[in-house]
């Protein structure tokens, strides 16, 4: 990060406990004051976060704190899995704003980084590592940070939004398939057909049973009532699926609901039939039923189900650079410049820019 440190500050890493949620919801709450990434996260969800069976509390939740206690910024990791010939680790932290330009940004990084590689090494050391973290397109301080530990651009992702007052009539599905509510007798099922769905997606980790469970059929966020399956006729296989969650901390700050589509895909030998445009028409015209005010829908640029080209009415985009990745020589601020003079193009039609940031550890 560019500038000069306060070299008298005085800051401690500890791991965080439950009892530090209160806190660390706070400081989020300050951070997004600032920063305004939209990402918004009640005390609710963090204790969802630490309850998650794939992570240690104690170890992978960390608080920065000033001399007088107060938390100035913190690091989380998430193991996610072993998929291509990596051990992918999710990574996220900030700093209070007030609290910027004094290494402690540094100081988290670092930290977050040996313990994520610490985490592959507990799980699989037979894997190099790819660690995964985003950040704002805008915040050249954060990028700057990330590139010096060796990451680099690799693709978009756009986060597709849908005012819910004026949608078009939903499309019927083919003839030959069949439209269905989501039950929880279908929960493995839908897991199965994501993963089958999503095999040759760019850097797709497949998901467990375990982190399915934690992080979408049981989350507090999931909505059931607002997924929808397809099936061929005579069958009950999933072919087609709309995944729905609903983040309370969103509406709390905003006063708006929004239907946020975790998942939606389609097995390839069900593709180019319409099934995922009807599926969205009708999971739509339903969050509007529902007293929802928008939706929203996150496609990575170089998804090769052509899920950019889905109809999309009124939609505004939100854009997102990811992935940043490590090889073997330090990205310049020039190269990740260029990704954020792009993200600003794009701005001039009111997208708002992420960028999101890989790093490959090797074994050893």
């Amino acid at each position: 990060m560019g500038g000069s440190y306060d070299l008298d500050v005085v800051i401690i890493l500890r791991p965080l406990a439950r009892s530090d949620i209160p806190a660390w919801a706070d400081l989020l709450a300050a951070i997004e004051k600032v920063d305004r990434t939209g990402e918004l996260y009640a005390a609710a969800d963090l204790a969802e976060e630490m309850a998650n069976p794939e992570v240690e509390v104690g170890k992978d939740f960390v608080g920065a704190f000033d001399a007088g206690g107060q938390m100035v910024g913190y690091y989380s990791i998430l193991p996610h899995g072993a998929a291509d010939g990596h051990y992918k680790v999710h990574m996220q932290g900030s700093v209070l704003p007030a609290r910027r330009a004094q290494g402690i940004g540094t100081l988290l990084a670092t930290g977050m980084v040996e313990r994520a590689a610490q985490a592959r090494n507990e799980r699989h050391p037979d894997l190099p590592a790819r660690l995964v973290a985003a950040g704002l397109s805008s915040d050249m301080a954060q990028a700057d940070l990330l590139a010096s530990i060796g990451m680099r651009g690799e693709r978009w992702t756009f986060l597709m939004r849908a005012p819910l007052d004026a949608i078009p009539p939903a499309r019927q599905l083919p003839s030959g398939y069949r439209l269905r509510g989501y039950d929880g007798s279908m929960a493995d099922a839908l897991r199965q057909a994501h993963n089958a769905a999503f095999l040759a997606h760019p850097d797709f980790t497949p998901w467990s049973e375990v982190m399915w469970k934690q992080s979408v059929t049981e989350s507090r966020s999931f909505r059931p009532n607002l997924c929808f399956v397809v099936s061929a006729e005579g069958s009950d296989e999933i072919v087609a699926y709309v995944q729905t969650a609903e983040f309370d901390a969103d509406l709390a700050a905003t006063g708006r609901r929004e239907a946020y589509i975790g998942k939606v895909g389609t097995l390839r030998g069900h593709r180019a039939k319409g099934l995922a445009t009807a599926l969205l028409g009708h999971a739509l015209h339903a969050y509007r039923e529902a007293r929802y005010d928008e939706a929203s829908l996150a496609v990575d640029s170089e998804n090769p189900t052509g899920a950019l080209g889905l109809p999309r009415p009124r939609v505004r985009c939100r854009v997102t650079l990811d992935q940043l990745r490590h090889d073997s020589r330090r990205t310049s601020r020039q190269e990740v410049g260029q990704f954020v003079r792009l993200g600003r193009g794009l701005g001039r039609r009111r997208i708002a820019r992420w960028l999101a940031f890989e790093l490959e550890i090797q074994i050893g």
